[in-house]
């Protein structure tokens, strides 16, 4: 075998292969031998039909065996033999799939492939990061306190005051087109916020159109019928959608007092503002590990410039985008919603992708260089740590990360985790002092 390997571009190598007749006619010697032995053809007992009969009958069938073979086994002599890792597959001449083999003379193709980059990593130690200072404020724990008493507010009824932003209306409706009247429903219940929908219908500024509105009293919004609007015919047609408030409902949150502080298992006021502190301070601190992270990845990538191939980024942009759809889709977000989303996500995705892509393959390299490795020991203390955080069997865990090939990007993740450890460990960090 003759082989040529030439660049093609950023990341591309093309392998220009010649195959010698001696080869080509060997293999179908072997294919020929190997197909009068099994076939069985009418008049002849199995293996015993006359050479020439079977190569008239399965010669066609046979050549593109050895085509197959020959091809096959050339290619992969020629990834192993040069170190060549190819990302994604290959692609084959455009004329591959009407090439023709023929017995006494040589085979020629091409084949392009896309290959990972080869760059290196000068410096990875002592790089210089800045630690940001932990300081909770009084003014956070307020604000985390009346969050948690949110969390335990009793939606109640206002038989007197006015509407405000947030509060739920039960009302009438009535939607109109031209002054006529195509749809009533009556004890509807909506949200006052802007964006909220009214029959399928986003209203940007609802909240304001409500605001001040009492018990009784009415307004009416214009809108453009959206195109899930349950009468397809008025879809996208302007129309006046008239509310009567017939109830107003608002969650009231408890007082922050002692006994609020019970209901959270605290022994006191000042216990649970000393709790908040405390998990405020590991939030921040877990916060201040990642931007020491963060700051490792934006140095390694502004100092280690390489190209990707562009089809290896367009792979892995259209999963992470498959898996923002689906994952709004189970939240429940309308189709045509997931659809308006779907191009600033993609465009989004294959900038941060190629982003994330890069710092990976840095990581790999510096995880190579220092001999950083996970052992089983370690893959399955995570798998029972997340068995343990959704309540669920270990082995059970490990069966669907098995079953959906998700376990070596388990493995890849926990290496990259090791290394930018490491990382952090070996940089020169500058503490900011507390304000």
């Amino acid at each position: 075998m003759n082989l040529i390997i030439e660049d093609a571009g950023p990341c591309k190598k093309l392998l220009k292969f010649e195959i010698p007749k001696e080869t080509i006619e060997s293999e179908f010697e072997k294919k020929t031998q190997e197909a009068c032995s099994a076939v069985q053809l009418p008049g002849f007992r199995k293996g015993r039909a006359p050479r020439k009969l079977v190569e008239k009958r399965f010669g066609t069938q046979i050549k593109e065996d050895v085509k197959q073979t020959i091809i096959s086994e050339s290619y992969e002599k020629a990834l192993e033999e040069n170190k060549i890792e190819p990302v994604g597959n290959p692609k084959f001449d455009p004329d591959f799939e009407s090439l023709d083999l023929e017995i006494g003379k040589s085979l020629s193709f091409g084949v392009t492939l896309e290959v990972l980059p080869v760059f290196e990593v000068n410096q990875y130690k002592g790089l210089p990061l800045k630690k940001k200072a932990i300081d909770v404020s009084d003014e956070e724990i307020d604000k985390t306190l009346k969050e948690l008493a949110l969390q335990k507010a009793q939606l109640t009824v206002m038989d007197n005051g006015s509407i405000e932003e947030g509060d739920i209306i039960i009302c009438d409706c009535k939607v109109e087109v031209e002054g006529k009247t195509i749809l009533e429903d009556n004890d509807i219940e909506i949200k006052a916020l802007d964006g909220s929908k009214i029959v399928n219908t986003e209203i940007p500024d609802l909240a304001k159109k409500l605001k001040g509105k009492t018990t009784g009293k009415s307004c009416a919004v214009n809108a453009t019928l959206s195109d899930s609007f349950s009468i397809k015919e008025y879809c996208g047609k302007e129309a006046s959608i008239k509310l009567v408030i017939n109830e107003i409902k608002r969650l009231i949150p408890p007082e922050i007092d002692e006994n609020f502080a019970k209901t959270l298992n605290a022994k006191s006021l000042d216990d649970l503002k000393t709790n908040v502190r405390k998990r405020l301070e590991i939030n921040k601190n877990i916060w201040v590990e990642n931007d020491l992270r963060k700051q490792i990845l934006d140095t390694l990538l502004a100092q280690t410039q390489f190209d990707l191939p562009k089809d290896f980024i367009n792979r892995h942009a259209e999963e992470r985008l498959y898996k923002h759809q689906l994952d709004m889709v189970k939240r429940g977000i309308p189709f045509e919603d997931v659809q308006k989303q779907t191009e600033a996500i993609k465009n989004a995705s294959e900038e941060s992708v190629t982003k994330e892509l890069k710092a990976s393959l840095i990581l790999d390299y510096i995880a190579k260089k220092e001999k950083i490795f996970v052992t089983e020991n370690e893959v399955e203390q995570r798998i029972t740590e997340i068995a343990y955080s959704y309540n669920t069997d270990k082995k059970v865990v490990r069966k669907q990360l098995e079953t959906h090939g998700n376990l070596s990007y388990l493995r890849n993740e926990m290496r990259e985790d090791k290394a930018l450890t490491f990382l952090v460990k070996e940089a020169k960090i500058e503490e900011e002092a507390k304000k």
